[in-house]
């Protein structure tokens, strides 16, 4: 548009110039006068012209977007401050002991503040002493720095409302004070140890936020010796240092609680990457002895069947805990945590010993407080109890505190949970616990692979419950699952764990693999387990004692067969000759023993 606009305006121009032009050349054949004056006019009216119709021609604009106010570099330097601050924050930020050095530099800074303050007091307002104030937890108010010319000012003093001549002010509160004639004793102003000589004095309280923070006085040893203008300068000063210490204060606190949200937030996103339990109660030890005050520490976790194991301790007085498997029925800390999903702190009994998780746990009176509290979402899986030799150590603070953090543990375990289960279901045999086929299958080739790789030997073991149908057709067949649970649990816990792998292979059959075992102590292995079995007592469910037997095929890998495939054949052509020889005994495999 602006552009059809420019070229309409050149035209117009052009015409215009051509039409003045030709009247300068009729002037021009006039002559006479008229081509001496009208000439020359002419030519200005052309310049003049053309002069006012550049500036008419509007020119093209650049398209711009309005940019936003720019922030002052101040704050580019605060976000900039902020960003490194929170940068690389660990967990030790929660600890008390990060906490209280921090408050001891932040205490550091603040006296900087006052002494400067004092110092521009002192410089505008000829004084004896300059002593700033601030409240106590019991009322009073405490000396917190001055500047004196005087050898005798009591740097402990502290000042409660109607005791000596400034506290008969502080009835109601701080207010503005200003006496002139002051006739007692120096020491009635309870900052002094011996007399000073002080006649006059002023004070102007520290507000901040409308509140009463503490005061500031300044006194002379002369009389009436302050102006109206040295109390309004001693007023604003003490307006400008309530701001700015209450505000340094709040900005701590707020540093504070920040990094110890960024270090939850950071333990937290641990928590629910973490694919461990261990893992989530290795961090948890980790942890809460930096935030929390504990002599000791020990985390549960319900090991199913009303009972409990603790999986981790930390702190004094430890040995025989680790491992320790509880019962939920007995009476305990553990009961109440567990059964009630209930968080609770107190001092221990004077008069009797306490049970935390077991009668079998080492007993201990040392011990004066305690906060057990539950982990899970919304049912016990688990406990934190943490104890303290000290009395009345953990208050509901402790317990909001600490809150967050066992939640988050919480979530992740009972997350943990379900991915095992949900694992397990693919993996495990639904009824007796143990590998199902199709894993069996995988951990076997996984075993060859090692035993190629390291030259070690492999043992493959299949069993088969002797006359396991007419278990079935006499008791039934829920006694027959009983039958074959009990079986799976002996299998389970009579191989290595972590090295040796158990499964059930099918129906009533069972199989072993055994790690890093020859034939020799594979078949001392499995008779000492068929053994063991034979001489378990079942009770039927009309209360008849019976045993049962199991029968037992090995082979060993390399030297019974080359491949999976064959192994598990030779081993299942062990166990039929096991059969075939009476039942209730191991047979290793043979080459005589094909076809």
């Amino acid at each position: 548009m602006q552009a059809k606009t420019r070229h309409s305006l050149y035209i117009k121009r052009s015409v215009a110039i051509l039409i003045i032009l030709f009247f300068v050349l009729i002037l021009h054949f006039i002559g006479g006068i008229f081509q001496r004056v009208g000439v020359p006019a002419v030519i200005i009216l052309i310049i003049a012209f053309t002069t006012y119709s550049m500036t008419k021609i509007p020119t093209q604009k650049k398209h711009t977007s309005k940019k936003p106010h720019p922030e002052p570099p101040i704050i580019h330097q605060v976000k900039k401050t902020v960003e490194e601050n929170v940068t690389g924050i660990d967990i030790s930020v929660i600890g008390t002991e990060y906490r209280r050095s921090k408050h001891q530099e932040f205490e550091k800074n603040i006296d900087s503040i006052l002494d400067n303050c004092i110092k521009l007091l002192h410089s505008h307002i000829n004084s004896h002493t300059t002593a700033i104030f601030f409240p106590t937890n019991d009322g009073g108010y405490k000396i917190r720095h001055y500047l004196s010319k005087s050898e005798f000012v009591n740097k402990d003093a502290v000042i409660y409302p109607g005791v000596g001549v400034i506290g008969a002010f502080l009835k109601d509160g701080l207010k503005q004070l200003k006496l002139t004639d002051i006739v007692t004793d120096s020491m009635t102003l309870y900052y002094y140890k011996k007399d000073a000589g002080i006649r006059s004095l002023m004070a102007s309280p520290i507000i901040a936020d409308n509140v009463e923070r503490g005061t500031i006085i300044v006194d002379s040893t002369e009389k009436d010796h302050f102006t109206d203008e040295d109390h309004a300068y001693l007023t604003t000063m003490a307006d400008l240092l309530g701001l700015s210490v209450y505000n340094s204060y709040l900005y701590n606190q707020h540093k504070l609680d920040h990094e110890r949200l960024v270090a939850m937030s950071n333990t937290e996103k641990y928590f629910f990457k973490e694919h461990s339990i261990d893992g989530v109660f290795d961090k948890l030890v980790e942890i809460i002895p930096f935030a929390f005050h504990c002599d000791r520490l020990s985390l549960s976790l319900f090991h199913g069947n009303e009972t409990g194991v603790i999986r981790r301790v930390w702190g004094q007085q430890t040995d025989g805990l680790p491992n320790l498997t509880f019962s939920l029925q007995d009476k305990s800390l553990a009961n109440i945590v567990f059964n009630k999903y209930l968080c609770f702190f107190r001092n221990f009994s004077e008069e009797r010993y306490e049970i935390r998780h077991s009668n079998d746990e080492p007993h201990s009176n040392d011990f004066g407080s305690f906060m057990a509290y539950p982990l899970g979402v919304d049912k016990c899986k688990g406990m934190i109890l943490l104890e303290s030799v000290h009395k009345d150590t953990y208050t509901e603070r402790s317990r909001d505190l600490i809150s967050r953090l066992v939640s988050s543990a919480g979530v992740a375990i009972e997350k943990i949970q379900i991915l095992q289960q949900t694992e397990n279901l693919a993996i495990r045999d639904g009824l007796t616990g143990l590998y199902n086929h199709r894993q069996f299958q995988i951990l076997l080739k996984e075993a060859i692979t090692r035993s190629i790789r390291y030259k070690k030997p492999l043992a493959l073991v299949i069993c088969d419950i002797d006359h396991f149908k007419k278990v079935n057709d006499t008791y039934g067949h829920r006694y027959g699952d009983t039958v074959l649970k009990t079986i799976a649990s002996k299998l389970q816990s009579s191989i290595r764990e972590g090295i040796d792998n158990a499964a059930r292979y099918g129906g009533e059959e069972f199989a072993l693999i055994l790690a890093e075992t020859d034939s020799t102590h594979a078949f001392e292995t499995v008779d000492r387990i068929r053994q063991q079995i034979s001489e378990m007592v079942f009770r039927s469910p009309v209360g008849k004692e019976m045993h049962v037997t199991l029968s037992f095929g090995i082979a060993v890998y390399g030297r019974h067969a080359k491949n999976q495939e064959l192994l598990i054949k030779t081993a299942d052509k062990a166990l039929y000759k096991a059969k075939e020889n009476g039942r209730n005994r191991v047979e290793l495999y043979y080459k005589t023993n094909q076809g």
